[in-house]
């Protein structure tokens, strides 16, 4: 691991910041400092803005109860644990993130009715958070491919694609490892650094994130002298088309042999079949306050937004007549963390 911000450096930093006279303050190489064993606890801060709109048979979603119409604001805080242990590979470490959000409050209309904090809708619901995500020292994270075993699961609780340790849309899961990825590169106050990553999604194309990062000065910080770092992120379009999965269930439904009438039956459903569900291009703006003698992220905050539509045609589970659902959902939401305990 290495050793990071000379003292010197830090004093050059702070100056430049300050707009004192300096020469080129010395560029250093950053790295997040994880040991396995030690404990990290961030406390954090959630508003989130959601609008949706859906017509159709929402009976067909596994139960889940949708309304017609809503705008509802949501606020929550927690203390989520971090947890190090040693990673698949070396220089890879695992992350453990759990927390709940034990303090929510709710406001705003479904359906035309006022809903409150005792009355928090299911598909704005705050799950508990336990996920494991792996990170190199410059805190990029090694993506594993996401299969989908029940496409009927989870769609709207915790707000199906933008929920979750899996989520691929920056910014929107709160269960995240805190920090951006650092660059390769030494770098000082006015350098900026760029990041493609590619991973396997639910549908057939990668997922795209793009994240542009630039050192804007240093500050302090609980007493320590921190780096502030800004950074955009960008996701593509994510598709996901579980139209051929429901087409190989149906296909199965007709025996070996059936009456051309029943074949003709089945073949009218499947052409009528329709499962899409649209993430569109998702956006994240963050600052981190980042200890670089640490090896850590002191402070974070994200603004970040995403829109979901789902457009469903699909036999009835009781009936099996066609039925359809059209939902539409926007997700706006500001998340804050700040350490307040670990080995640092």
């Amino acid at each position: 691991m290495k050793r990071l911000l000379a003292p010197v450096a830090v004093l050059a930093l702070a100056l430049a910041a300050c707009g004192e006279p300096s020469s080129n303050p010395d560029a250093m190489l950053l790295s997040y400092t994880l040991t396995s064993g030690d404990e990290f606890q961030y406390e954090v801060g959630l508003d989130q803005h959601i609008e949706m709109t859906a017509s159709g048979e929402a009976a067909m979603l596994a139960g889940e109860d949708v309304p017609g119409d809503a705008s509802v604001d949501i606020a929550g805080t927690a203390t989520f644990t971090h947890a190090i242990s040693d990673g698949p590979e070396p220089g890879t470490f695992e992350v453990h993130i759990t927390g709940e959000f034990t303090d929510v409050s709710a406001s705003g209309t479904v359906d035309g009715e006022s809903v409150d904090s005792s009355d928090i809708p299911d598909f704005a619901a705050m799950e508990p958070i336990d996920v494991t995500v792996v990170v190199d020292e410059q805190g990029n994270i090694i993506h594993e491919g996401t299969e989908i075993e029940d496409p009927m699961s989870g769609l709207l609780g915790g707000l199906g694609a933008l929920g979750g340790g899996a989520s691929p849309a920056p910014g929107l899961d709160p269960g995240q490892f805190v920090g951006p990825p650092l660059p390769d590169e030494e770098v000082t106050v006015g350098d900026s650094w760029s990041d493609e990553i590619e991973t396997t999604g639910p549908g057939e194309d990668p997922i795209v994130t793009s994240i542009n990062s630039t050192v804007t000065g240093v500050e302090e910080l609980d007493g320590a002298e921190v780096l502030v770092i800004d950074s955009n992120a960008t996701t593509s379009l994510i598709e996901v088309d579980l139209a051929e999965f429901f087409a190989g269930m149906i296909g199965g439904m007709a025996p070996e042999g059936a009456p051309a009438e029943e074949t003709a039956e089945i073949d009218a459903l499947l052409d009528q079949l329709q499962f899409l569900i649209t993430v569109d291009d998702s956006t994240a703006d963050s600052t981190t306050w980042f200890d670089a003698e640490a090896g850590l992220a002191r402070q974070s905050e994200t603004t970040a937004g995403s829109s979901v539509s789902m457009d469903m045609n699909i036999p009835d589970e009781k009936t099996g007549e066609m039925a359809g659902f059209v939902m539409d959902l926007t997700l706006d939401q500001d998340v804050t963390y700040r350490l307040i305990s670990g080995p640092a």
